[in-house]
């Protein structure tokens, strides 16, 4: 297999549109791997990009929750992986000299150049991924390994507040990221409350470990003051992106506990001053991975957890049907997956 191959690539050509034809493979960059796909996951990012209320450049090959096996490398390669490995792709290719980048932030880089994003994608049997984005996966399943990009950023936003063994987790939303900061919250032995508006995903929260869910934010605060004896929780996050949702995580959080914001929006949220102060809060942003072995690990220690969140699969040629299916019935979907290979 070299990059002068003809192979099947599922392309966003315009707002909307997805042609799924035979491509020829673009040349190799210095140190880029050669990937054979296999799984690829549908992320909120894709849908973004696929509508149009994410400007990035069309046409595009989307697609950056990727697990493929290894099948060439750089001529001057000398790690680990080989030949016929699984892998799963961490996206984000960062500058290595910008501010962030220089203090170990590089998941925050201001020159980011992501796979499926600003680059081509897995929506294709075969893509280059820069080697070093290439981490060995190979006792996940290929659907599981898709996955550990989304719970990367699931681990992050638990990871940002530093969440204990033996502390109470408010989880804000049970989409695929909420869910995910589930299966991490519970692997660092916290107890964890869900609030949804919708009982299917409460009750996969549940099946996940949470031992308290809560359906929509009306009751929160009551349901708070019961579980934590009046403290308010130590920590809360927010995994939905909606602004009243945020607004009311700084109403039952504790005095003296801890936010992490990991949900995505453009609205805004209207917070006095003295919510920050009154408590002394420690309020988290947190943006994508930065520790992606770990996310493959806890993937691994949690593998029919992780496979649960998978609630759709499609073919390659279905690519714009289900980009469709998962933006004009987000409710119904929890984690949908492209079978490529």
């Amino acid at each position: 297999m070299n990059g002068a191959d003809v192979h099947l690539a599922a392309t966003t050509t315009a707002l909307r549109t997805v042609v799924a034809e035979p491509v020829t493979a673009a040349a190799p960059r210095p140190g880029e791997a050669l990937l054979a796909v296999e799984r690829v996951g549908i992320c909120g990012t894709d849908l973004h990009i696929w509508d149009g209320s994410y400007a990035t450049g069309l046409p595009l090959v989307q697609g950056h929750e990727i697990s493929a096996t290894v099948a060439a490398l750089p001529g001057d390669y000398d790690g680990p992986l080989a030949i016929g490995d699984r892998v799963a792709v961490e996206p984000v290719v960062s500058c290595g000299t910008c501010y962030p980048c220089r203090i170990g932030r590089r998941n925050t880089c201001r020159s980011m150049d992501a796979v499926g994003v600003h680059r081509p994608g897995g929506f294709q049997e075969i893509v280059w991924v820069p080697v070093e984005n290439c981490h060995l996966a190979r006792e996940l399943g290929a659907d599981v390994a898709a996955l550990a990009e989304t719970l990367s950023v699931s681990l992050r936003a638990v990871t940002r507040p530093g969440v204990r063994a033996g502390e109470r987790v408010l989880i804000l939303g049970a989409g695929p990221i909420g869910l995910g900061a589930v299966i991490a919250a519970r692997d660092a032995g916290a107890e964890v409350m869900v609030t949804d508006l919708h009982q299917s995903r409460l009750d996969l929260a549940r099946a996940l470990g949470a031992t308290e869910t809560v359906r929509g934010i009306e009751e929160l605060p009551e349901r708070v003051a019961a579980w934590t004896s009046g403290d308010g929780v130590p920590v809360v996050i927010e995994a939905t992106g909606v602004a009243a949702v945020a607004e009311r995580a700084f109403e039952v959080v504790a005095t003296a506990g801890r936010i992490s914001l990991v949900g995505v929006s453009e609205q805004t949220a209207h917070l006095g001053m003295r919510a920050f102060t009154a408590k002394e809060l420690d309020v988290y942003g947190s943006r994508s991975t930065l520790d992606f072995p770990a996310a493959i690990a806890l993937a691994g220690r949690h593998h029919d957890d992780v496979r649960r969140l998978i609630s759709h699969e499609f073919g390659l040629t279905e690519v714009g049907d289900a980009l469709a299916f998962a933006h004009d019935t987000p409710h119904s979907v929890v984690k949908t997956v492209i079978a490529v290979g």
